[in-house]
Formats: C-alpha cells, structure tokens, sequence
C-alpha cells in the first residue's frame, strides 16, 4: 500500500489520479449538485479538463515521462463518453489529446 501512495505522489501517479477525478468523478458530483449541462460542459470538460491537458503535457516535457502519459486523460473521458455523455464529447477526446501533446511540444 505504500508503494501506491508513494507512486500517487509522483508527477505519473498524480496525472492518473487527478485526471480520474475530473473525468470519472467530477461530471457526477455537478450532476448531484444540480449544476446543468451547460455548466457541466462550459465548465469542466472546456475550462477545467482543458487546462489539466496543457499542464499535464507540461508535466511530460518537465518531467520527461513516457508519450502515453497523454493518452490518460482523454481514454479515462472517452470511457466516460461511452457510459453517460452525448456522442457530441467525443471531439473532446481529441481536442484534449492535441493539447497535451502542444503543451509537450513548446519550449
């Protein structure tokens, strides 16, 4: 058990805990909330999970992790899209996946 919390603290286990949050978690807690759906979309999937994919793709360059670190979080929402959302989330999928790679990208 220490092994995982130990790995959790890591910049690879945080990447895969945060993003199970806002992506497995997160649309739930709104929905419960009563937040609606244009606050679901507006807010978490365009502002919050896009900026968790740019610091995420930081986290790569910074961190010289593996590439497939950037497929966590749009697999973890693509599964996500496949049980709840509308099929229109799927452009998500992409759209978080390119900016990852972009912010790995710049210097």
């Amino acid at each position: 058990m220490s092994r995982v919390i130990t790995w959790g603290k890591t910049k690879a286990g945080m990447i895969v805990w945060i993003s199970v949050v806002l992506t497995l978690i997160m649309p739930w807690v709104i929905k419960f909330a009563g937040g609606s759906v244009a606050f679901r979309v507006g807010f978490l999937f365009i502002l919050v999970n896009m900026a968790w994919a740019i610091i995420i793709g930081r986290w790569l360059r910074n961190g010289q992790l593996p590439w497939w670190y950037s497929l966590v979080l749009p697999v973890l929402f693509a599964v996500m899209v496949v049980w709840r959302f509308a099929r229109y989330d799927y452009f998500f999928v992409v759209i978080y996946w390119v900016l990852t790679l972009l912010a790995r990208a710049k210097d």
